[in-house]
């Protein structure tokens, strides 16, 4: 029986190897959590792994609260791109009710997290010709919307989707930085998520699908109802590039995807310019060869 690369990923029984080269090839943000200290009694040894990554995890140190605990932080990072290497002492029966009495360290290693993030609200006939487009550049794609059968085909292509009606859940599932494009099959839906999106003041670009009319009118609507009426300035609409023409989904869609490449091109240079100057991590390395644990 042949397996989906979704299916595959959403197997928690793969190793931490297996999970790592999966998701490598996804190109999925994920996070290698490494027990490299110890003391006492412990549920794993030095050098036990695990691998989360947004919604899944993989192998294991040892289960309960410590596990539990080190996925959180894991997830936390990753969702609000705080991506430093770091080092993590646990106490199991002070800091964690566990048991077991000892204390572990934790090196938290973040992989695929330099990429630009983009967002597309609303996965009709449009988001079926972009998504695949997005997939292909650098950068993480989620698709949201509350309709599972237009969100499955994303899905079996393994586009990272996000099944919900709340539309608060919408944009706070979103990392900051976050490129979203908003193309609901419902226009009040689509002023709200404007609404909520300029509010939030965390997101470089806001593309609304639509006309100079629909434009106009939400405008209006959004300046009588933004806590600061220079936030409706931000929202980019009609969506796309302006010398691509077209009303066919595919050619929307590339219109589309040509105004998000320069832009995700250069947040890409500048993650790139970030991180040659970021010395944390040479640092970081320095503290793992002296580490050591105190009773």
């Amino acid at each position: 029986m042949k397996h989906s690369l979704t299916d595959m990923i959403d197997n928690r029984s793969l190793n931490w190897i297996s999970a790592c080269q999966l998701l490598e090839q996804q190109g999925l943000a994920y996070c290698v959590a490494t027990v490299i200290g110890e003391v006492g009694s412990v549920p794993r040894s030095s050098g036990a792994k695990m691998v989360i990554s947004a919604h899944n995890q993989y192998d294991t140190l040892g289960g309960g609260n410590l596990e539990q605990q080190v996925i959180n932080k894991a997830r936390s990072s990753l969702h609000n791109a705080n991506v430093h290497t770091d080092i993590v002492r646990f106490a199991l029966a002070a800091d964690l009710a566990q048991c077991c009495g000892g204390a572990v360290q934790v090196l938290f290693e973040y992989f695929n997290t330099q990429k630009p993030h983009v967002a597309i609200i609303g996965a009709g006939h449009v988001c079926q010709a972009l998504a695949p487009i997005v997939k292909s550049l650098h950068c993480h794609l989620k698709v949201i919307d509350k309709r599972t059968d237009w969100l499955a085909p994303l899905s079996s292509l393994g586009i990272d989707t996000l099944q919900t009606d709340n539309i608060e859940e919408m944009i706070a599932s979103l990392p900051d930085n976050t490129h979203i494009v908003i193309m609901t099959h419902d226009h009040t839906l689509d002023f709200e998520l404007c609404k909520l999106a300029l509010e939030a003041q965390r997101f470089p670009y806001i593309g609304l699908i639509g006309s100079e009319g629909k434009k106009q009118r939400f405008m209006f609507r959004l300046k009588e109802q933004l806590s600061n009426t220079n936030l409706a300035a931000q929202l980019i609409c009609p969506v796309g590039h302006p010398d691509i023409k077209g009303k066919l989904p595919m050619e929307v869609a590339v219109s589309i995807a040509a105004q998000l490449v320069p832009l995700l091109q250069q947040e890409q240079n500048d993650m790139h310019e970030l991180a040659k100057s970021n010395q944390h991590k040479k640092e970081m390395w320095k503290k793992v060869n002296a580490v050591t644990i105190d009773n």
